[in-house]
C-alpha cells in the first residue's frame, strides 16, 4: 500500500513538473532549433470580418465602430456581424450600421457561438476569414499584420493576441496577466514550429478552403487551427495583431469560463483522436498532449499529491510535501474570500487553483457526456481610452 501511494505521489509530482517546466523548457530550444522561417508580406487580400454576438447590446456599437476605423482598404473588407437570438437590443443597433456596409445575421434561437460562425463563414464572400468576439477592440494596423502572414501559402491560420485591460485592479484580472503572459512563451515557440496549438476566440484568421464547420458543442477556436494542421498547413502566431479585452471580475465567472472551454475542448478532441495519434503526427500529437490535455487533467495531479502525501505524512518528506500543498491550497481559499482587497502575492497560487478547479469540472463534464453549446457574455465594456 505504502509503494502504491508513494509511486501515485512521483507520477503525480512529475505530470505536474512536467506541464509547467518541463515541456516550456524542452519546447523552447527545440522551436529554435527547427524553427521554420515563414514569409511575410505587406499583402491586401480580400477578408471577411465575421463578429458572433449574443445580448451584447453595451458592446456592440463601438466593437462595429472599432472594426470600420480599422487600418484596411474599406473595398477589400466585409463585416458580417451573426446575432445568436440576441433579445435585447443587438439588431437593432447592428441595422443602424447597414448603410455603411455591416450585413446582419440574425438567428431566431440562441444556439452557440460554433453553430453562427459556421453560417456567417457561408455567408461571407472572400478568401480569408477573420473571427472576432463583440466585447474585443483592435488596434488599427491588426488586420495588415494578420494579412502579412498568409504571404507565405504553407500558413493557413494565423492567431491574434489578447491584452487584458486593467480597468478593475482585481486579483482575477491580475492572475489573467500571469497566466497570460506564460502563454505567450509557449505560443511563440509553438509558431516557430508552424505548429501553434489553439488560437484566441477574439481574433483569429483563416484561410476560407480551410474552413471546415464544426458541430455546435465543438470549441472552434481549438479545433478549427487543429484541422487546419491535419491537413498540412502551419497555424502561426502574430503579436503584433493586437485585440483588447476586459479581465473577467468575478470569480465565478472565470470558473464558468475555463470550465466551458475545457469541456468543449475534450469534446473535440474525442470526435477528432486522429489528430494526436503519434504515429501519423508526432509533433502534432505531442504539442496537444503536453499543452492542452496534460494540463487540463493537473487539478488531478494535485488532488493526487496532496491525498497521497497525507497518508504518507509519517515520513517527514511527505509531511513538508503536504504542508506546502495544504498552505497552497489555503492560500488560494482566502484570496477567494477577502473580495476587493487581495495582496498581488496571492494572485499564482489563486489563479493555479481557479483554473484547475475549472478544468477538473470541465473533465466531469466531458466524462457525464453533457454538452456546452450556448454561451453568455461574462466581460464588461471596455474603458474609453482602449485602444
Amino acid at each position: 500500500m505504502t509503494f502504491a501511494l508513494r509511486a501515485l505521489f512521483w507520477t503525480c509530482s512529475f505530470l505536474t513538473g512536467y506541464v509547467y517546466l518541463l515541456y516550456p523548457l524542452l519546447l523552447v530550444p527545440l522551436s529554435k532549433l527547427l524553427g521554420r522561417s515563414f514569409v511575410r508580406d505587406d499583402i491586401l487580400p480580400p477578408l471577411s470580418v465575421i463578429i458572433t454576438a449574443y445580448n451584447e447590446e453595451r458592446s456592440i456599437a463601438r466593437k462595429i465602430e472599432n472594426t470600420l476605423a480599422l487600418d484596411y482598404p474599406r473595398d477589400l473588407m466585409e463585416v458580417i456581424v451573426g446575432s445568436d437570438g440576441s433579445t435585447d437590443g443587438t439588431n437593432e443597433i447592428v441595422r443602424g450600421y447597414e448603410h455603411r456596409g455591416v450585413r446582419l445575421v440574425t438567428f431566431p434561437a440562441n444556439r452557440g457561438k460554433t453553430a453562427v460562425q459556421n453560417d456567417c463563414a457561408r455567408e461571407a464572400s472572400h478568401g480569408l476569414l477573420v473571427f472576432m468576439d463583440a466585447a474585443s477592440l483592435c488596434e488599427r494596423d491588426c488586420l495588415k499584420k494578420l494579412a502579412a502572414n498568409f504571404a507565405d501559402r504553407r500558413v493557413g491560420a494565423v492567431a491574434g493576441r489578447i491584452v487584458f485591460t486593467r480597468d478593475r485592479d482585481n486579483l482575477t484580472g491580475q492572475s489573467q496577466g500571469i497566466y497570460w503572459s506564460y502563454e505567450q512563451v509557449l505560443k511563440r515557440a509553438e509558431s516557430r514550429l508552424g505548429t501553434l496549438v489553439g488560437v484566441d476566440g477574439p481574433l483569429y484568421a483563416m484561410r476560407r478552403e480551410l474552413f471546415e464547420e464544426l458541430d455546435e458543442d465543438m470549441m472552434s477556436d481549438f479545433l478549427a487551427p487543429l484541422l487546419v494542421l491535419g491537413k498540412g498547413r502551419c497555424v502561426v502566431y502574430e503579436p503584433q495583431a493586437v485585440t483588447y479585452e476586459e479581465a473577467t471580475a468575478r470569480t465565478v465567472d472565470e470558473l464558468r469560463a475555463r470550465r466551458r472551454i475545457v469541456t468543449r475542448g475534450f469534446t473535440a478532441l474525442a470526435r477528432h483522436l486522429r489528430l494526436v495519434n503519434p504515429l501519423a503526427r508526432p509533433l502534432l500529437a505531442w504539442l496537444v498532449i503536453s499543452h492542452k490535455v496534460l494540463r487540463w487533467l493537473a487539478g488531478f495531479y494535485y488532488a493526487g499529491m496532496l491525498v497521497t502525501s497525507f497518508f504518507l505524512a509519517s515520513s517527514p518528506f511527505f509531511l513538508l510535501a503536504f504542508g506546502g500543498l495544504f498552505s497552497i491550497l489555503c492560500l488560494a481559499y482566502v484570496s477567494f474570500l477577502v473580495e476587493g482587497e487581495r495582496p498581488k502575492t496571492l494572485a499564482i497560487p489563486y489563479y493555479f487553483m481557479l483554473v484547475n478547479l475549472a478544468a477538473a469540472l470541465g473533465v466531469i463534464d466531458c466524462l457525464r457526456g453533457e454538452k456546452v453549446v450556448t454561451w453568455k457574455p461574462v466581460r464588461g465594456v471596455l474603458p474609453g481610452g482602449t485602444p
